[in-house]
């Protein structure tokens, strides 16, 4: 069976150059002295490695095991092979010739390869659809490329530089010990957010649950890249060991490691990371956008533009990269300047407003007003997904109707109660201390208030039309909701459609009962 691997060139890509021009992949671990191959198993040269690295942690010296055990043992000759290419935006595709070989008379770091045949070594990145090419960009020097049709994806991009892309739905793993099982075996391991947080039987980004899985995959010895609360809940994350790393020649400990990218979460210590950020990913972003090309003729754009009921278009190259705009203005422009009819002519900016997911919404909030959007783009500048005002309206109402339904709740509780004395509200209050607090319904809580009704003599005295066991059941879940929405949460709450439409039905009766002054 053939495998596909990504196999780095090491810090700063010194190896890379060696390996296209001797036709091999490279591991490094320079302090890791002799033939490996006569290892049986990974526990036996895991104890091996502790001999070369002495000063390492348990964590490091199992992850540096496995990414070498897979280069010695694991790949085979017609496997494929990806090396993505230091400070430049391709990648080199080859496949794998021979097996494992050590050369002694070699450079330290330069000693341990395998034959490869390049097959093509400008692929260009930005051609590589982004989960792939996610997957490639592991902080791991050695790791296979295993899922969502990998290896087929890898073989037509050496064969046309394009990528076929995948659609599919992966299968999480079933718990979170088969997930660091599988990081160990394959070096990552692709998920969504929201698959990864539910290995821990969270469905939203609470504080609470920030800090529970954050806390679970530093135990695990696992990074998340990016951060699982940096995109949407359905966004893909990478998770793989911590410490992923070769050393660097002649080096160890952590100072030795490769950089970790902006975007990489490694935990290691006791203190959660709790990201508070309001983030362009958190959003429900669009990221089936529709775009067109420079040659394409003006009418495609305005066709698109008037079936979807879209005011802007990106305007993208042959793998996606942003490279301008075109709006309804442009068009006009264009038009009334009797230019010639593409796409080029009505441009409206070269450089129109983008935004990586990662970034904090609010730093472009005066971008999405100036312009009405901004463009989502990727490392490499390939369009993932638009922001409008339009979309920003909505969410913002979706964070905040569930506040105004409930404060008008609270207000209107208050003016319906107050028929009842000070002591009839402090009645409600088993523990006295607190009951002497209370001095008007201003005091009350929206969790109190089921205790008040929950009596037969103020309940007469209130003189509601309705049901008391129904009002005591309807006041307990929106008091829960209240509850629930008074803590940090990444996610719009979306699961919370029948949560709000009980607080609403709640206000809808109260209504009845307190009415407006000017009604």
């Amino acid at each position: 069976m053939t495998r596909a691997w990504t196999v780095r060139g090491g810090r700063f890509g010194q190896r890379e150059e060696t390996a296209l021009n001797e036709n091999l992949v490279i591991a490094g671990w320079e302090e890791t002295t002799g033939d490996i191959s006569h290892y049986q198993t990974v526990d036996e040269f895991r104890e091996a490695l502790r001999g070369f690295y002495p000063s390492e942690g348990v964590h490091t010296l199992n992850n540096w095991a496995h990414q070498l055990w897979r280069f010695c043992r694991i790949m085979e000759a017609g496997d494929l092979v990806v090396m993505p290419r230091k400070y430049q935006s391709v990648v080199a595709i080859g496949r794998i010739l021979g097996p494992y070989e050590y050369r002694s008379d070699s450079p330290p770091g330069y000693r341990h390869v395998r034959p490869v045949k390049w097959l093509n070594v400008d692929v260009a990145r930005a051609a590589i659809a982004g989960d792939l090419r996610d997957s490639m960009g592991s902080l791991l020097t050695i790791s296979e490329l295993s899922r969502r049709n990998a290896v087929e994806r890898v073989a037509t991009l050496a064969e046309t530089g394009s990528d076929p892309g995948y659609a599919g739905y992966i299968q999480p793993p079933a718990d979170p010990a088969t997930l660091k099982q599988e990081v160990d075996e394959a070096g990552t391991r692709q998920l969504t957010a929201r698959d990864l947080i539910g290995l821990w039987n969270w469905s939203r980004r609470t504080a609470d649950a920030i800090e529970d899985v954050e806390h679970a995959l530093r135990t695990l010895g696992l990074s998340v890249d990016p951060h699982f609360t940096a995109g949407h809940l359905n966004s893909l994350v990478t998770v793989s060991s911590l410490d992923t790393a070769e050393p660097v020649q002649g080096m160890a400990g952590p100072e030795a490691h490769e950089e970790i990218g902006p975007q990489t979460v490694s935990i290691e210590d006791d203190s959660p990371t709790k990201d508070f950020t309001w983030r362009i990913g958190n959003l429900p972003l669009v990221t089936s956008v529709v775009t067109v090309t420079v040659d394409e003729s003006l009418g495609r754009a305005v066709m698109h533009m008037v079936e979807n009921d879209f005011s802007q278009l990106p305007i993208v190259d042959q793998h996606r990269r942003l490279v301008g705009v075109v709006t309804w203005e442009s068009i006009a422009r264009a038009k009334l300047g009797r230019r010639e009819d593409t796409i080029a002519d009505a441009r409206a900016l070269q450089y129109p407003p983008t935004a990586r997911e990662e970034e904090e919404l609010f730093a472009r909030i005066r971008d999405i007003q100036r312009h009405g959007f901004v463009i989502v783009v990727d490392a490499e500048n390939v369009v993932t997904g638009i922001l409008t005002a339009v979309d920003l309206a909505g969410e913002l109402q979706a964070r905040i109707q569930p506040f105004t339904v409930l404060e008008e709740v609270e207000r209107r509780l208050r003016r319906a109660v107050s028929c009842l004395t000070v002591d009839e509200l402090r009645a409600c209050f088993k523990d006295k201390n607190k009951a002497q607090k209370i001095n008007s319904a201003k005091d009350l809580t929206l969790g109190n208030y089921r205790f008040l009704v929950n009596d037969e003599k103020r309940w007469t005295k209130l003189a509601w039309p309705y049901d008391r066991a129904d009002i005591v059941e309807r006041l307990e879940a929106v008091a829960g909701y209240r509850n629930q929405l008074a803590h940090w949460d990444v996610d719009a709450p979306e699961q919370d459609s029948q949560q709000l439409e009980q607080a609403k039905q709640l206000l809808k009766l109260l209504k009845i009962v307190d009415r407006d002054p000017t009604e």
